[in-house]
Order: structure tokens, then sequence, then C-alpha cells
């Protein structure tokens, strides 16, 4: 798979550019270009190239060493140009969350697609399925998760003849949790009406533990590890009962679990039947420095780990010393997410110099749409520079459209263009 990579001219709105560069493509940017010290505006993500490569190869050894495929789940960046590097290091699908990010990606010619969703839009799956009858080497997934989802892509497949038939995966789901089947009886039931479906092929099963609520202990755990059992059971009943000529997919695995998902659809429960184990993990590709770190110290405490490294900052300037151990600093809600914790300062670079040292003590505390507050800092003045590592990538990537790749010297190596 060879994704097109649209070009990218600098725009005035593109947060952090220099205004000089406004008009220029990404492609002919001068070089040697330092984000930190070309007039760069903030705040300003960054992406760093070397920890980026990283977590590509690490992620591309794991899946070779645990006869994993990956399908990367490519809503968490929305980005042309990292997706691409993922195709490159070895991903056999891509993953999205709605027929809107399906339909980019299509667009950038990616021809194999997985829709982590029920798909219930007639218009989406006139869409998709047209897709499919024009173009026979393109592959899209699907997730089903009850007999009414079940005909509502019926009746919208049958309104005409049709090429193939959509291939689709039952979804079993989490108690209190989103979508997906609860109960293996039942979800094993609704395989059996997708297998008799003349429009519908069963592709498998899959599902999403990261929604599996409780504590971050080893309880949590061995909740998952109870789950991904109902998991397998269910994979065991269907791919018995209506297993076909081709591979059946199995499908789980986010960023909180990686290892754990590996150990428990291990080669030796496929048993040598034709299982292709599909991880469809996404914030591993930049990581970050809080919310899914969290979750890879928990899971140290039982499983050896891949390394990941956060490699996105997020750079701002001190507004404000209104108070002895207060400073506000101008990134907010609009820079980066904050539903899994707030960034977490990295580094400082004090006013009127080119030094970079690490950050004072302090915490963000609170943040406004612009703004964000520190406390417990006494060493900073209005105009230092300081970097912060986000919490949650997927929150935080969709508030950017054009950010900068840099090296360890923080200077330009490319852009990363995202579709939000």
């Amino acid at each position: 798979m060879r994704l097109w990579t649209p070009g990218v001219v600098i725009a005035d709105h593109h947060k952090g550019f220099p205004s000089g560069l406004s008009g220029i493509e990404a492609s002919a940017l001068p070089g040697r270009l330092g984000v930190l010290s070309d007039g760069f505006r903030t705040p300003l993500l960054v992406l760093k190239q070397r920890d980026l490569d990283h977590n590509l190869a690490a992620m591309e050894n794991f899946c070779a060493k645990h006869d994993l495929s990956l399908s990367p789940h490519v809503k968490t960046t929305m980005s042309p140009e990292i997706a691409q590097a993922q195709v490159s290091h070895g991903a056999w699908a891509l993953t999205l969350a709605t027929s809107t990010q399906l339909a980019a990606f299509r667009r950038l010619g990616a021809d194999r697609l997985l829709l982590a969703n029920e798909l219930v839009d007639p218009g989406a799956i006139e869409w998709l399925i047209t897709e499919l009858d024009h173009d026979p080497g393109f592959t899209c997934y699907c997730y089903a998760d009850s007999v009414d989802g079940v005909e509502v892509l019926e009746r919208q497949l049958g309104r005409r003849p049709r090429s193939r038939r959509l291939p689709v995966i039952v979804e079993l789901g989490v108690p209190g949790g989103r979508t997906g089947v609860r109960g293996v009886e039942a979800a094993v039931a609704l395989a059996g009406r997708i297998a008799g479906s003349p429009h519908l092929e069963l592709a498998g099963v899959g599902g999403f533990e990261g929604v599996i609520p409780g504590r971050l202990d080893g309880r949590l755990l061995d909740e998952v590890r109870g789950w991904l059992g109902e998991l397998k059971e269910l994979a065991d009943e269907v791919f018995a009962r209506h297993a076909g000529d081709g591979e059946f997919v199995v499908t789980a695995g986010g960023t909180q679990y990686i290892e754990l998902v590996a150990g428990e659809l291990a080669p030796p429960w496929r048993n040598g039947r034709p299982i292709r184990v599909v991880l469809r993990s996404g914030c591993y590709v930049t990581h970050d420095s809080l919310g899914y770190e969290t979750y890879r110290q928990l899971l140290a405490t039982e499983y050896p780990l891949m390394s990941l490294r956060p490699s996105l900052e997020l750079w701002s300037r001190v507004l404000s010393r209104p108070e002895p151990d207060l400073a506000i600093v101008d990134f907010g809600k609009r820079d980066t997410g904050v539903d899994a914790g707030f960034p977490v300062p990295l580094h400082r670079i004090r006013r009127g110099t080119s030094t970079l040292e690490k950050a004072p003590s302090g915490e963000v505390v609170a943040v406004n749409d612009q703004h964000a507050y520190v406390r417990g800092v006494h060493d900073l003045e209005v105009g230092d520079r300081l970097a912060f590592g986000v919490s949650h990538p997927c929150t935080t990537w969709d508030k950017w459209r054009v950010v900068p790749i840099v090296d360890e010297e923080y200077v330009l190596t490319g852009v990363a263009q995202t579709l939000f």
C-alpha cells in the first residue's frame, strides 16, 4: 500500500509557523530552519523525528516477534505522512473510526481499511459498497453488534446487485461500556445471523479492551485478561461453526495493554488455525508523557515491555507571573488534550538565551482555551519558553493542521499534516 501525500503550503493560520513562511510549500522550506531560533511562534507542537522512528521500528519488531498484524488506528493523527510511515513499517491495514475518516484515507489510496465501529448510516454504507464494487483490490471491514445493525446493512446492500459481500466483524462489548454485543452467547448468535446473510461476509470477531473500567492496579489487568478470555472463547466457537476458506480475523489491542493482548492471543492459542490476530494500537506511534505512559508503568509490573518514547513536545512562553508561585503560559485547551491529565513540564529556555535546560519544578493545575496555569514555580520570568510533554496524543493532534518534524537540534526535517 502506498498513500498519496497532498502537498502542504504554509499559511498564516498554521499555528506556530513564522508569518514570513506563508505561501511557501513545505517541501521547499529552507534547510537548517530551527524551530526554536528562527521566528517560530508559541504555542508550537513539534514531533521529534528520532523518537518517532524509534516507536515505528519498535512496533514493527514487536509484531514480527509475536506474529501479529498491525492495523494502526490512524484517527490518532489523521496524518498522511505518519500513516505512510506506519505502512512502510509493516502495517497490514489502517483502522479508522468514522466513515468520513474512511473516505479521507480512501482518497489517499488506502486499499485495506478497518472501520472499528458499527456502520448504520445509509449514505456511508452506499459510499463504501460502491468503492468495493468499483475496485476489486480494495477491502474494508466494519463492525456489527446487533441484528438491527445487520438489517440496516442488508437493506442498503440489497437495493441493487453488488459484486461483493461486505466483510463484517462481530464486536464483543464490555458491560457498562460502549458498543459491542454483551456476552459470548449473544455474539455467537449474531455471528450465525451474519454468516447466513446473502449480502454480508462473516470476517471475524473483535473488540476493545481499553474501555474496561477499574483502578490502575493488578485487578484491572485481571479484568482485561478475563475479557480477552471471552474474546478467545467467542473466536473458538465462531471459527468452529462458520470458518470458511479464507482467514479469520481476531482483532483487539489499543495502546494501553499491547503486551498483555499479545500474550493472550499468542500463536499457541491459534494452534495452526488460519487466524489473523490484528492489533489496532494508534497512540504508540507518538506515545505521550502521562496518559498511556501510566498504563505502561502498570504493565511493567507483570510484562516485559517494548520501548516506546514520547515524541511530542508542546512549546510555550510565560505570559505573566501574577502571583509568586504562579506562571501563566500561552497554551490551552485549543492546543492540547487534557482529558487524560495536564501536560508535563520538560524543558526551559530562559528569555534572551538559547540554552535548553530542565524545566523547573511545578505543574499545570488548570487550563483555559488559550492559557495554562503552572503552580509551584519561582524561577521563571515573563518570556521564558517552556516545553511540555502531552498527556493524550489523540486529543492533541486534532488541534493542529501542520506539525513541524524536527531532529535532535530542533532543526526542521519535514512536516506532518492532519486531515481533521
